[in-house]
C-alpha cells in the first residue's frame, strides 16, 4: 500500500522529496510520521538489510516498532513479492511466540516497511554472552518455546531458514521470565544474503547455523530448522557453536562432513538425554533428525519433566514438596501413637491373663490345666453334710490317707525371638536489536 513520510518540522530539507528516509541517513526518518499514523521516535537497530525504529501510533498512542528495508533491497519485484507473501504468512500464524506483524507498506523512496510489536528485552546472543553458557533447565525452557513457534510456522507451510540467536528475543511477560519471541520469518529465504555483520571483532556468520543441505545448496525443508535449533541448543549449554573455522568455506565444510564435538566433552555436567537430543538434531542426513518440531518438543518435554523445573515452577514444586513432607511427618506421628495404643492394649490383655479373678498368680501348665472349673456354690446350713471322722474318711477315701500328690512342673515359656536386624546398605533490559545483525 502506498505510504507517505512527512517531518513534523517541514523546514528541514533533508527529509523532503523522494530521496528521503533510509536512502540517505539512518536518522532521516526520526521525527517524521509515516502514513499519517506512525510517528518515528528513535532508531533501535541497524543492519545490512535495513533499520528498526521505535514508533508511536498517533491514534492509539501505542508504542510499536517499524522495520524499514533499504530501497536497494526492494527493487527486484520478484523478491519484493516473495517478501510480502512471507510477511503476510508470518502474520497469519497466530502463535504467541512469533512476533506480531501488524501493518505493511512502502515509503516514497521505494523502501518497504512493516510494523510489528515493540519488544523490550534481550536477544539470545546477548543473553548467552552475559553468562557464557545457560543452565540446562533454562536452555530447555527456551528451546521448547522455539519449538512451539516453529511448529506453528511449519504447520502453516513456512520454513524460517535463518534461525539464529539474534532472531530469538527474550522478554518478560507477566510473571514469566524468558518468554520467547521468534523474529524475521522468511527474510533469509527472500534476501539470499550470505554475509552477517561482525560482533566484537569476531566473525559469527549465519553459516554457523546452516544445515548441511543448506550449505551444499540442496533443496531444503522444515528439517533445516530442526538442525538450526540443535545448533542453538548446543551453543546455549556449551557457550560454543558446534562448527567454527577461520573462513566461511571452512565452516560450511565442517557442517557437511565433520561430526561435532560431543557437548559433554565441553561441559562435563550435562545430562545424557539432552546430549542425545542435541546430537540427533545435528545429524547430517535430514531423515536421521527429528522429523518435526512437535517430535523434538516432545523429547525436550519428557526430559524437562524428569528434572527440577526452572523459574517459578521450581518455587511451586518446593512448596508442594514442603507440604508433602509435613503431611508425611504428621502421618508418621499418628501411626506411632496408634502403635503405642495397640501395644498397650495387647500388653494389658497379656497381663490380665497371668492372674486369676482373686488376683493370685495363675499357674501356667499344660492345656488341661488351663481349663478352669466353674465355681461351686457353698451349701446352706440345712444342707450341711454330717461330720465325717478321720476313720470314716480313711475308709471312704483311701487315697486321702496317701501322701499329697506333688505339683506338676510348670511349663516353661520359650523366650520371644525378635526379628533379625537388616544389614546396613552400602554408601555408594535493552531495546529490540536488529534481527539482521
Amino acid at each position: 500500500m502506498p505510504g507517505s513520510a512527512r517531518r513534523i518540522d517541514d523546514e528541514d530539507p533533508e527529509v523532503g522529496g523522494r530521496d528521503s528516509g533510509v536512502a540517505r541517513t539512518p536518522d532521516a526518518l526520526i521525527g517524521t510520521v509515516i502514513d499519517r499514523r506512525y510517528r518515528v521516535e528513535a532508531l533501535l537497530g541497524e543492519g545490512g538489510m535495513g533499520l528498526v525504529y521505535r514508533v508511536t501510533h498517533t491514534e492509539l498512542d501505542k508504542t510499536l516498532a517499524i522495520k524499514v528495508l533499504r530501497s536497494a533491497n526492494t527493487k527486484d519485484e520478484e523478491v519484493l513479492a516473495r517478501f510480502r507473501r512471507e510477511a503476510q504468512s508470518a502474520s497469519n500464524i497466530g502463535n504467541e511466540h512469533i512476533v506480531d506483524i501488524i501493518d505493511f507498506g512502502t515509503l516514497p523512496d521505494g523502501s518497504t516497511y512493516f510494523v510489528m510489536e515493540c519488544l523490550e528485552g534481550l536477544d539470545l546472543i546477548d543473553t548467552i554472552d552475559a553468562v557464557q553458557r545457560l543452565p540446562e533447565g533454562r536452555a530447555i525452557h527456551i528451546a521448547r518455546q522455539i519449538c512451539h513457534a516453529l511448529a506453528a510456522a511449519h504447520d502453516a507451510g513456512i520454513v524460517h531458514r535463518d534461525l539464529k540467536p539474534e532472531n530469538v528475543f527474550l522478554i518478560r511477560r507477566g510473571e514469566e521470565q524468558d518468554f520467547v519471541k521468534v523474529l524475521d520469518f522468511g527474510i533469509a529465504k527472500v534476501a539470499n544474503r550470505p554475509q552477517r555483520l561482525t560482533r566484537d571483532g569476531e566473525v559469527l556468520g549465519t553459516p554457523h547455523y546452516m544445515s548441511p543441505e543448506q550449505c551444499a545448496g540442496d533443496n531444503i525443508d522444515h528439517r533445516t530448522d530442526v538442525y538450526a535449533l540443535g545448533v542453538l541448543l548446543y551453543e546455549m549449554v556449551t557457550g560454543h557453536v558446534p562448527h567454527d573455522a577461520d573462513t566461511m568455506m571452512g565452516i560450511l565444510t565442517k557442517h557437511m562432513y565433520e561430526d561435532p564435538v560431543a557437548p559433554s566433552v565441553r561441559v562435563s555436567k550435562l545430562s545424557t538425554e539432552l546430549e542425545r537430543i542435541i546430537m540427533r538434531s545435528l545429524e547430517k542426513k535430514p531423515a536421521h533428525r527429528y522429523q518435526t518440531m512437535h517430535e523434538m518438543e516432545a523429547a525436550l518435554g519428557r526430559l524437562q519433566a524428569m528434572q527440577e523445573p526452572f523459574g517459578s515452577e521450581a518455587i511451586t514444586l518446593k512448596l508442594e514438596v514442603g507440604s508433602m513432607r509435613q503431611q508425611a511427618r504428621k502421618t508418621a506421628i499418628f501411626l506411632g501413637v496408634l502403635g503405642l495404643i495397640v501395644a498397650s492394649i495387647l500388653g494389658l490383655a497379656a497381663f490380665g491373663g497371668v492372674f486369676d479373678s482373686t488376683g493370685e498368680p495363675r499357674e501356667l501348665g499344660t492345656a488341661a490345666d488351663a481349663v478352669v472349673d466353674p465355681p461351686v456354690p457353698e451349701p446352706s446350713a440345712s444342707e450341711q453334710p454330717p461330720e465325717i471322722t478321720d476313720a470314716d474318711e480313711a475308709d471312704t477315701h483311701p487315697e486321702a490317707a496317701s501322701p499329697a500328690r506333688p505339683n506338676r512342673e510348670r511349663a516353661k515359656r520359650k523366650p520371644r525371638v525378635g526379628p533379625k536386624p537388616s544389614q546396613s546398605r552400602g554408601h555408594g533490559d535493552g531495546p529490540i536489536l536488529d534481527p539482521w545483525k
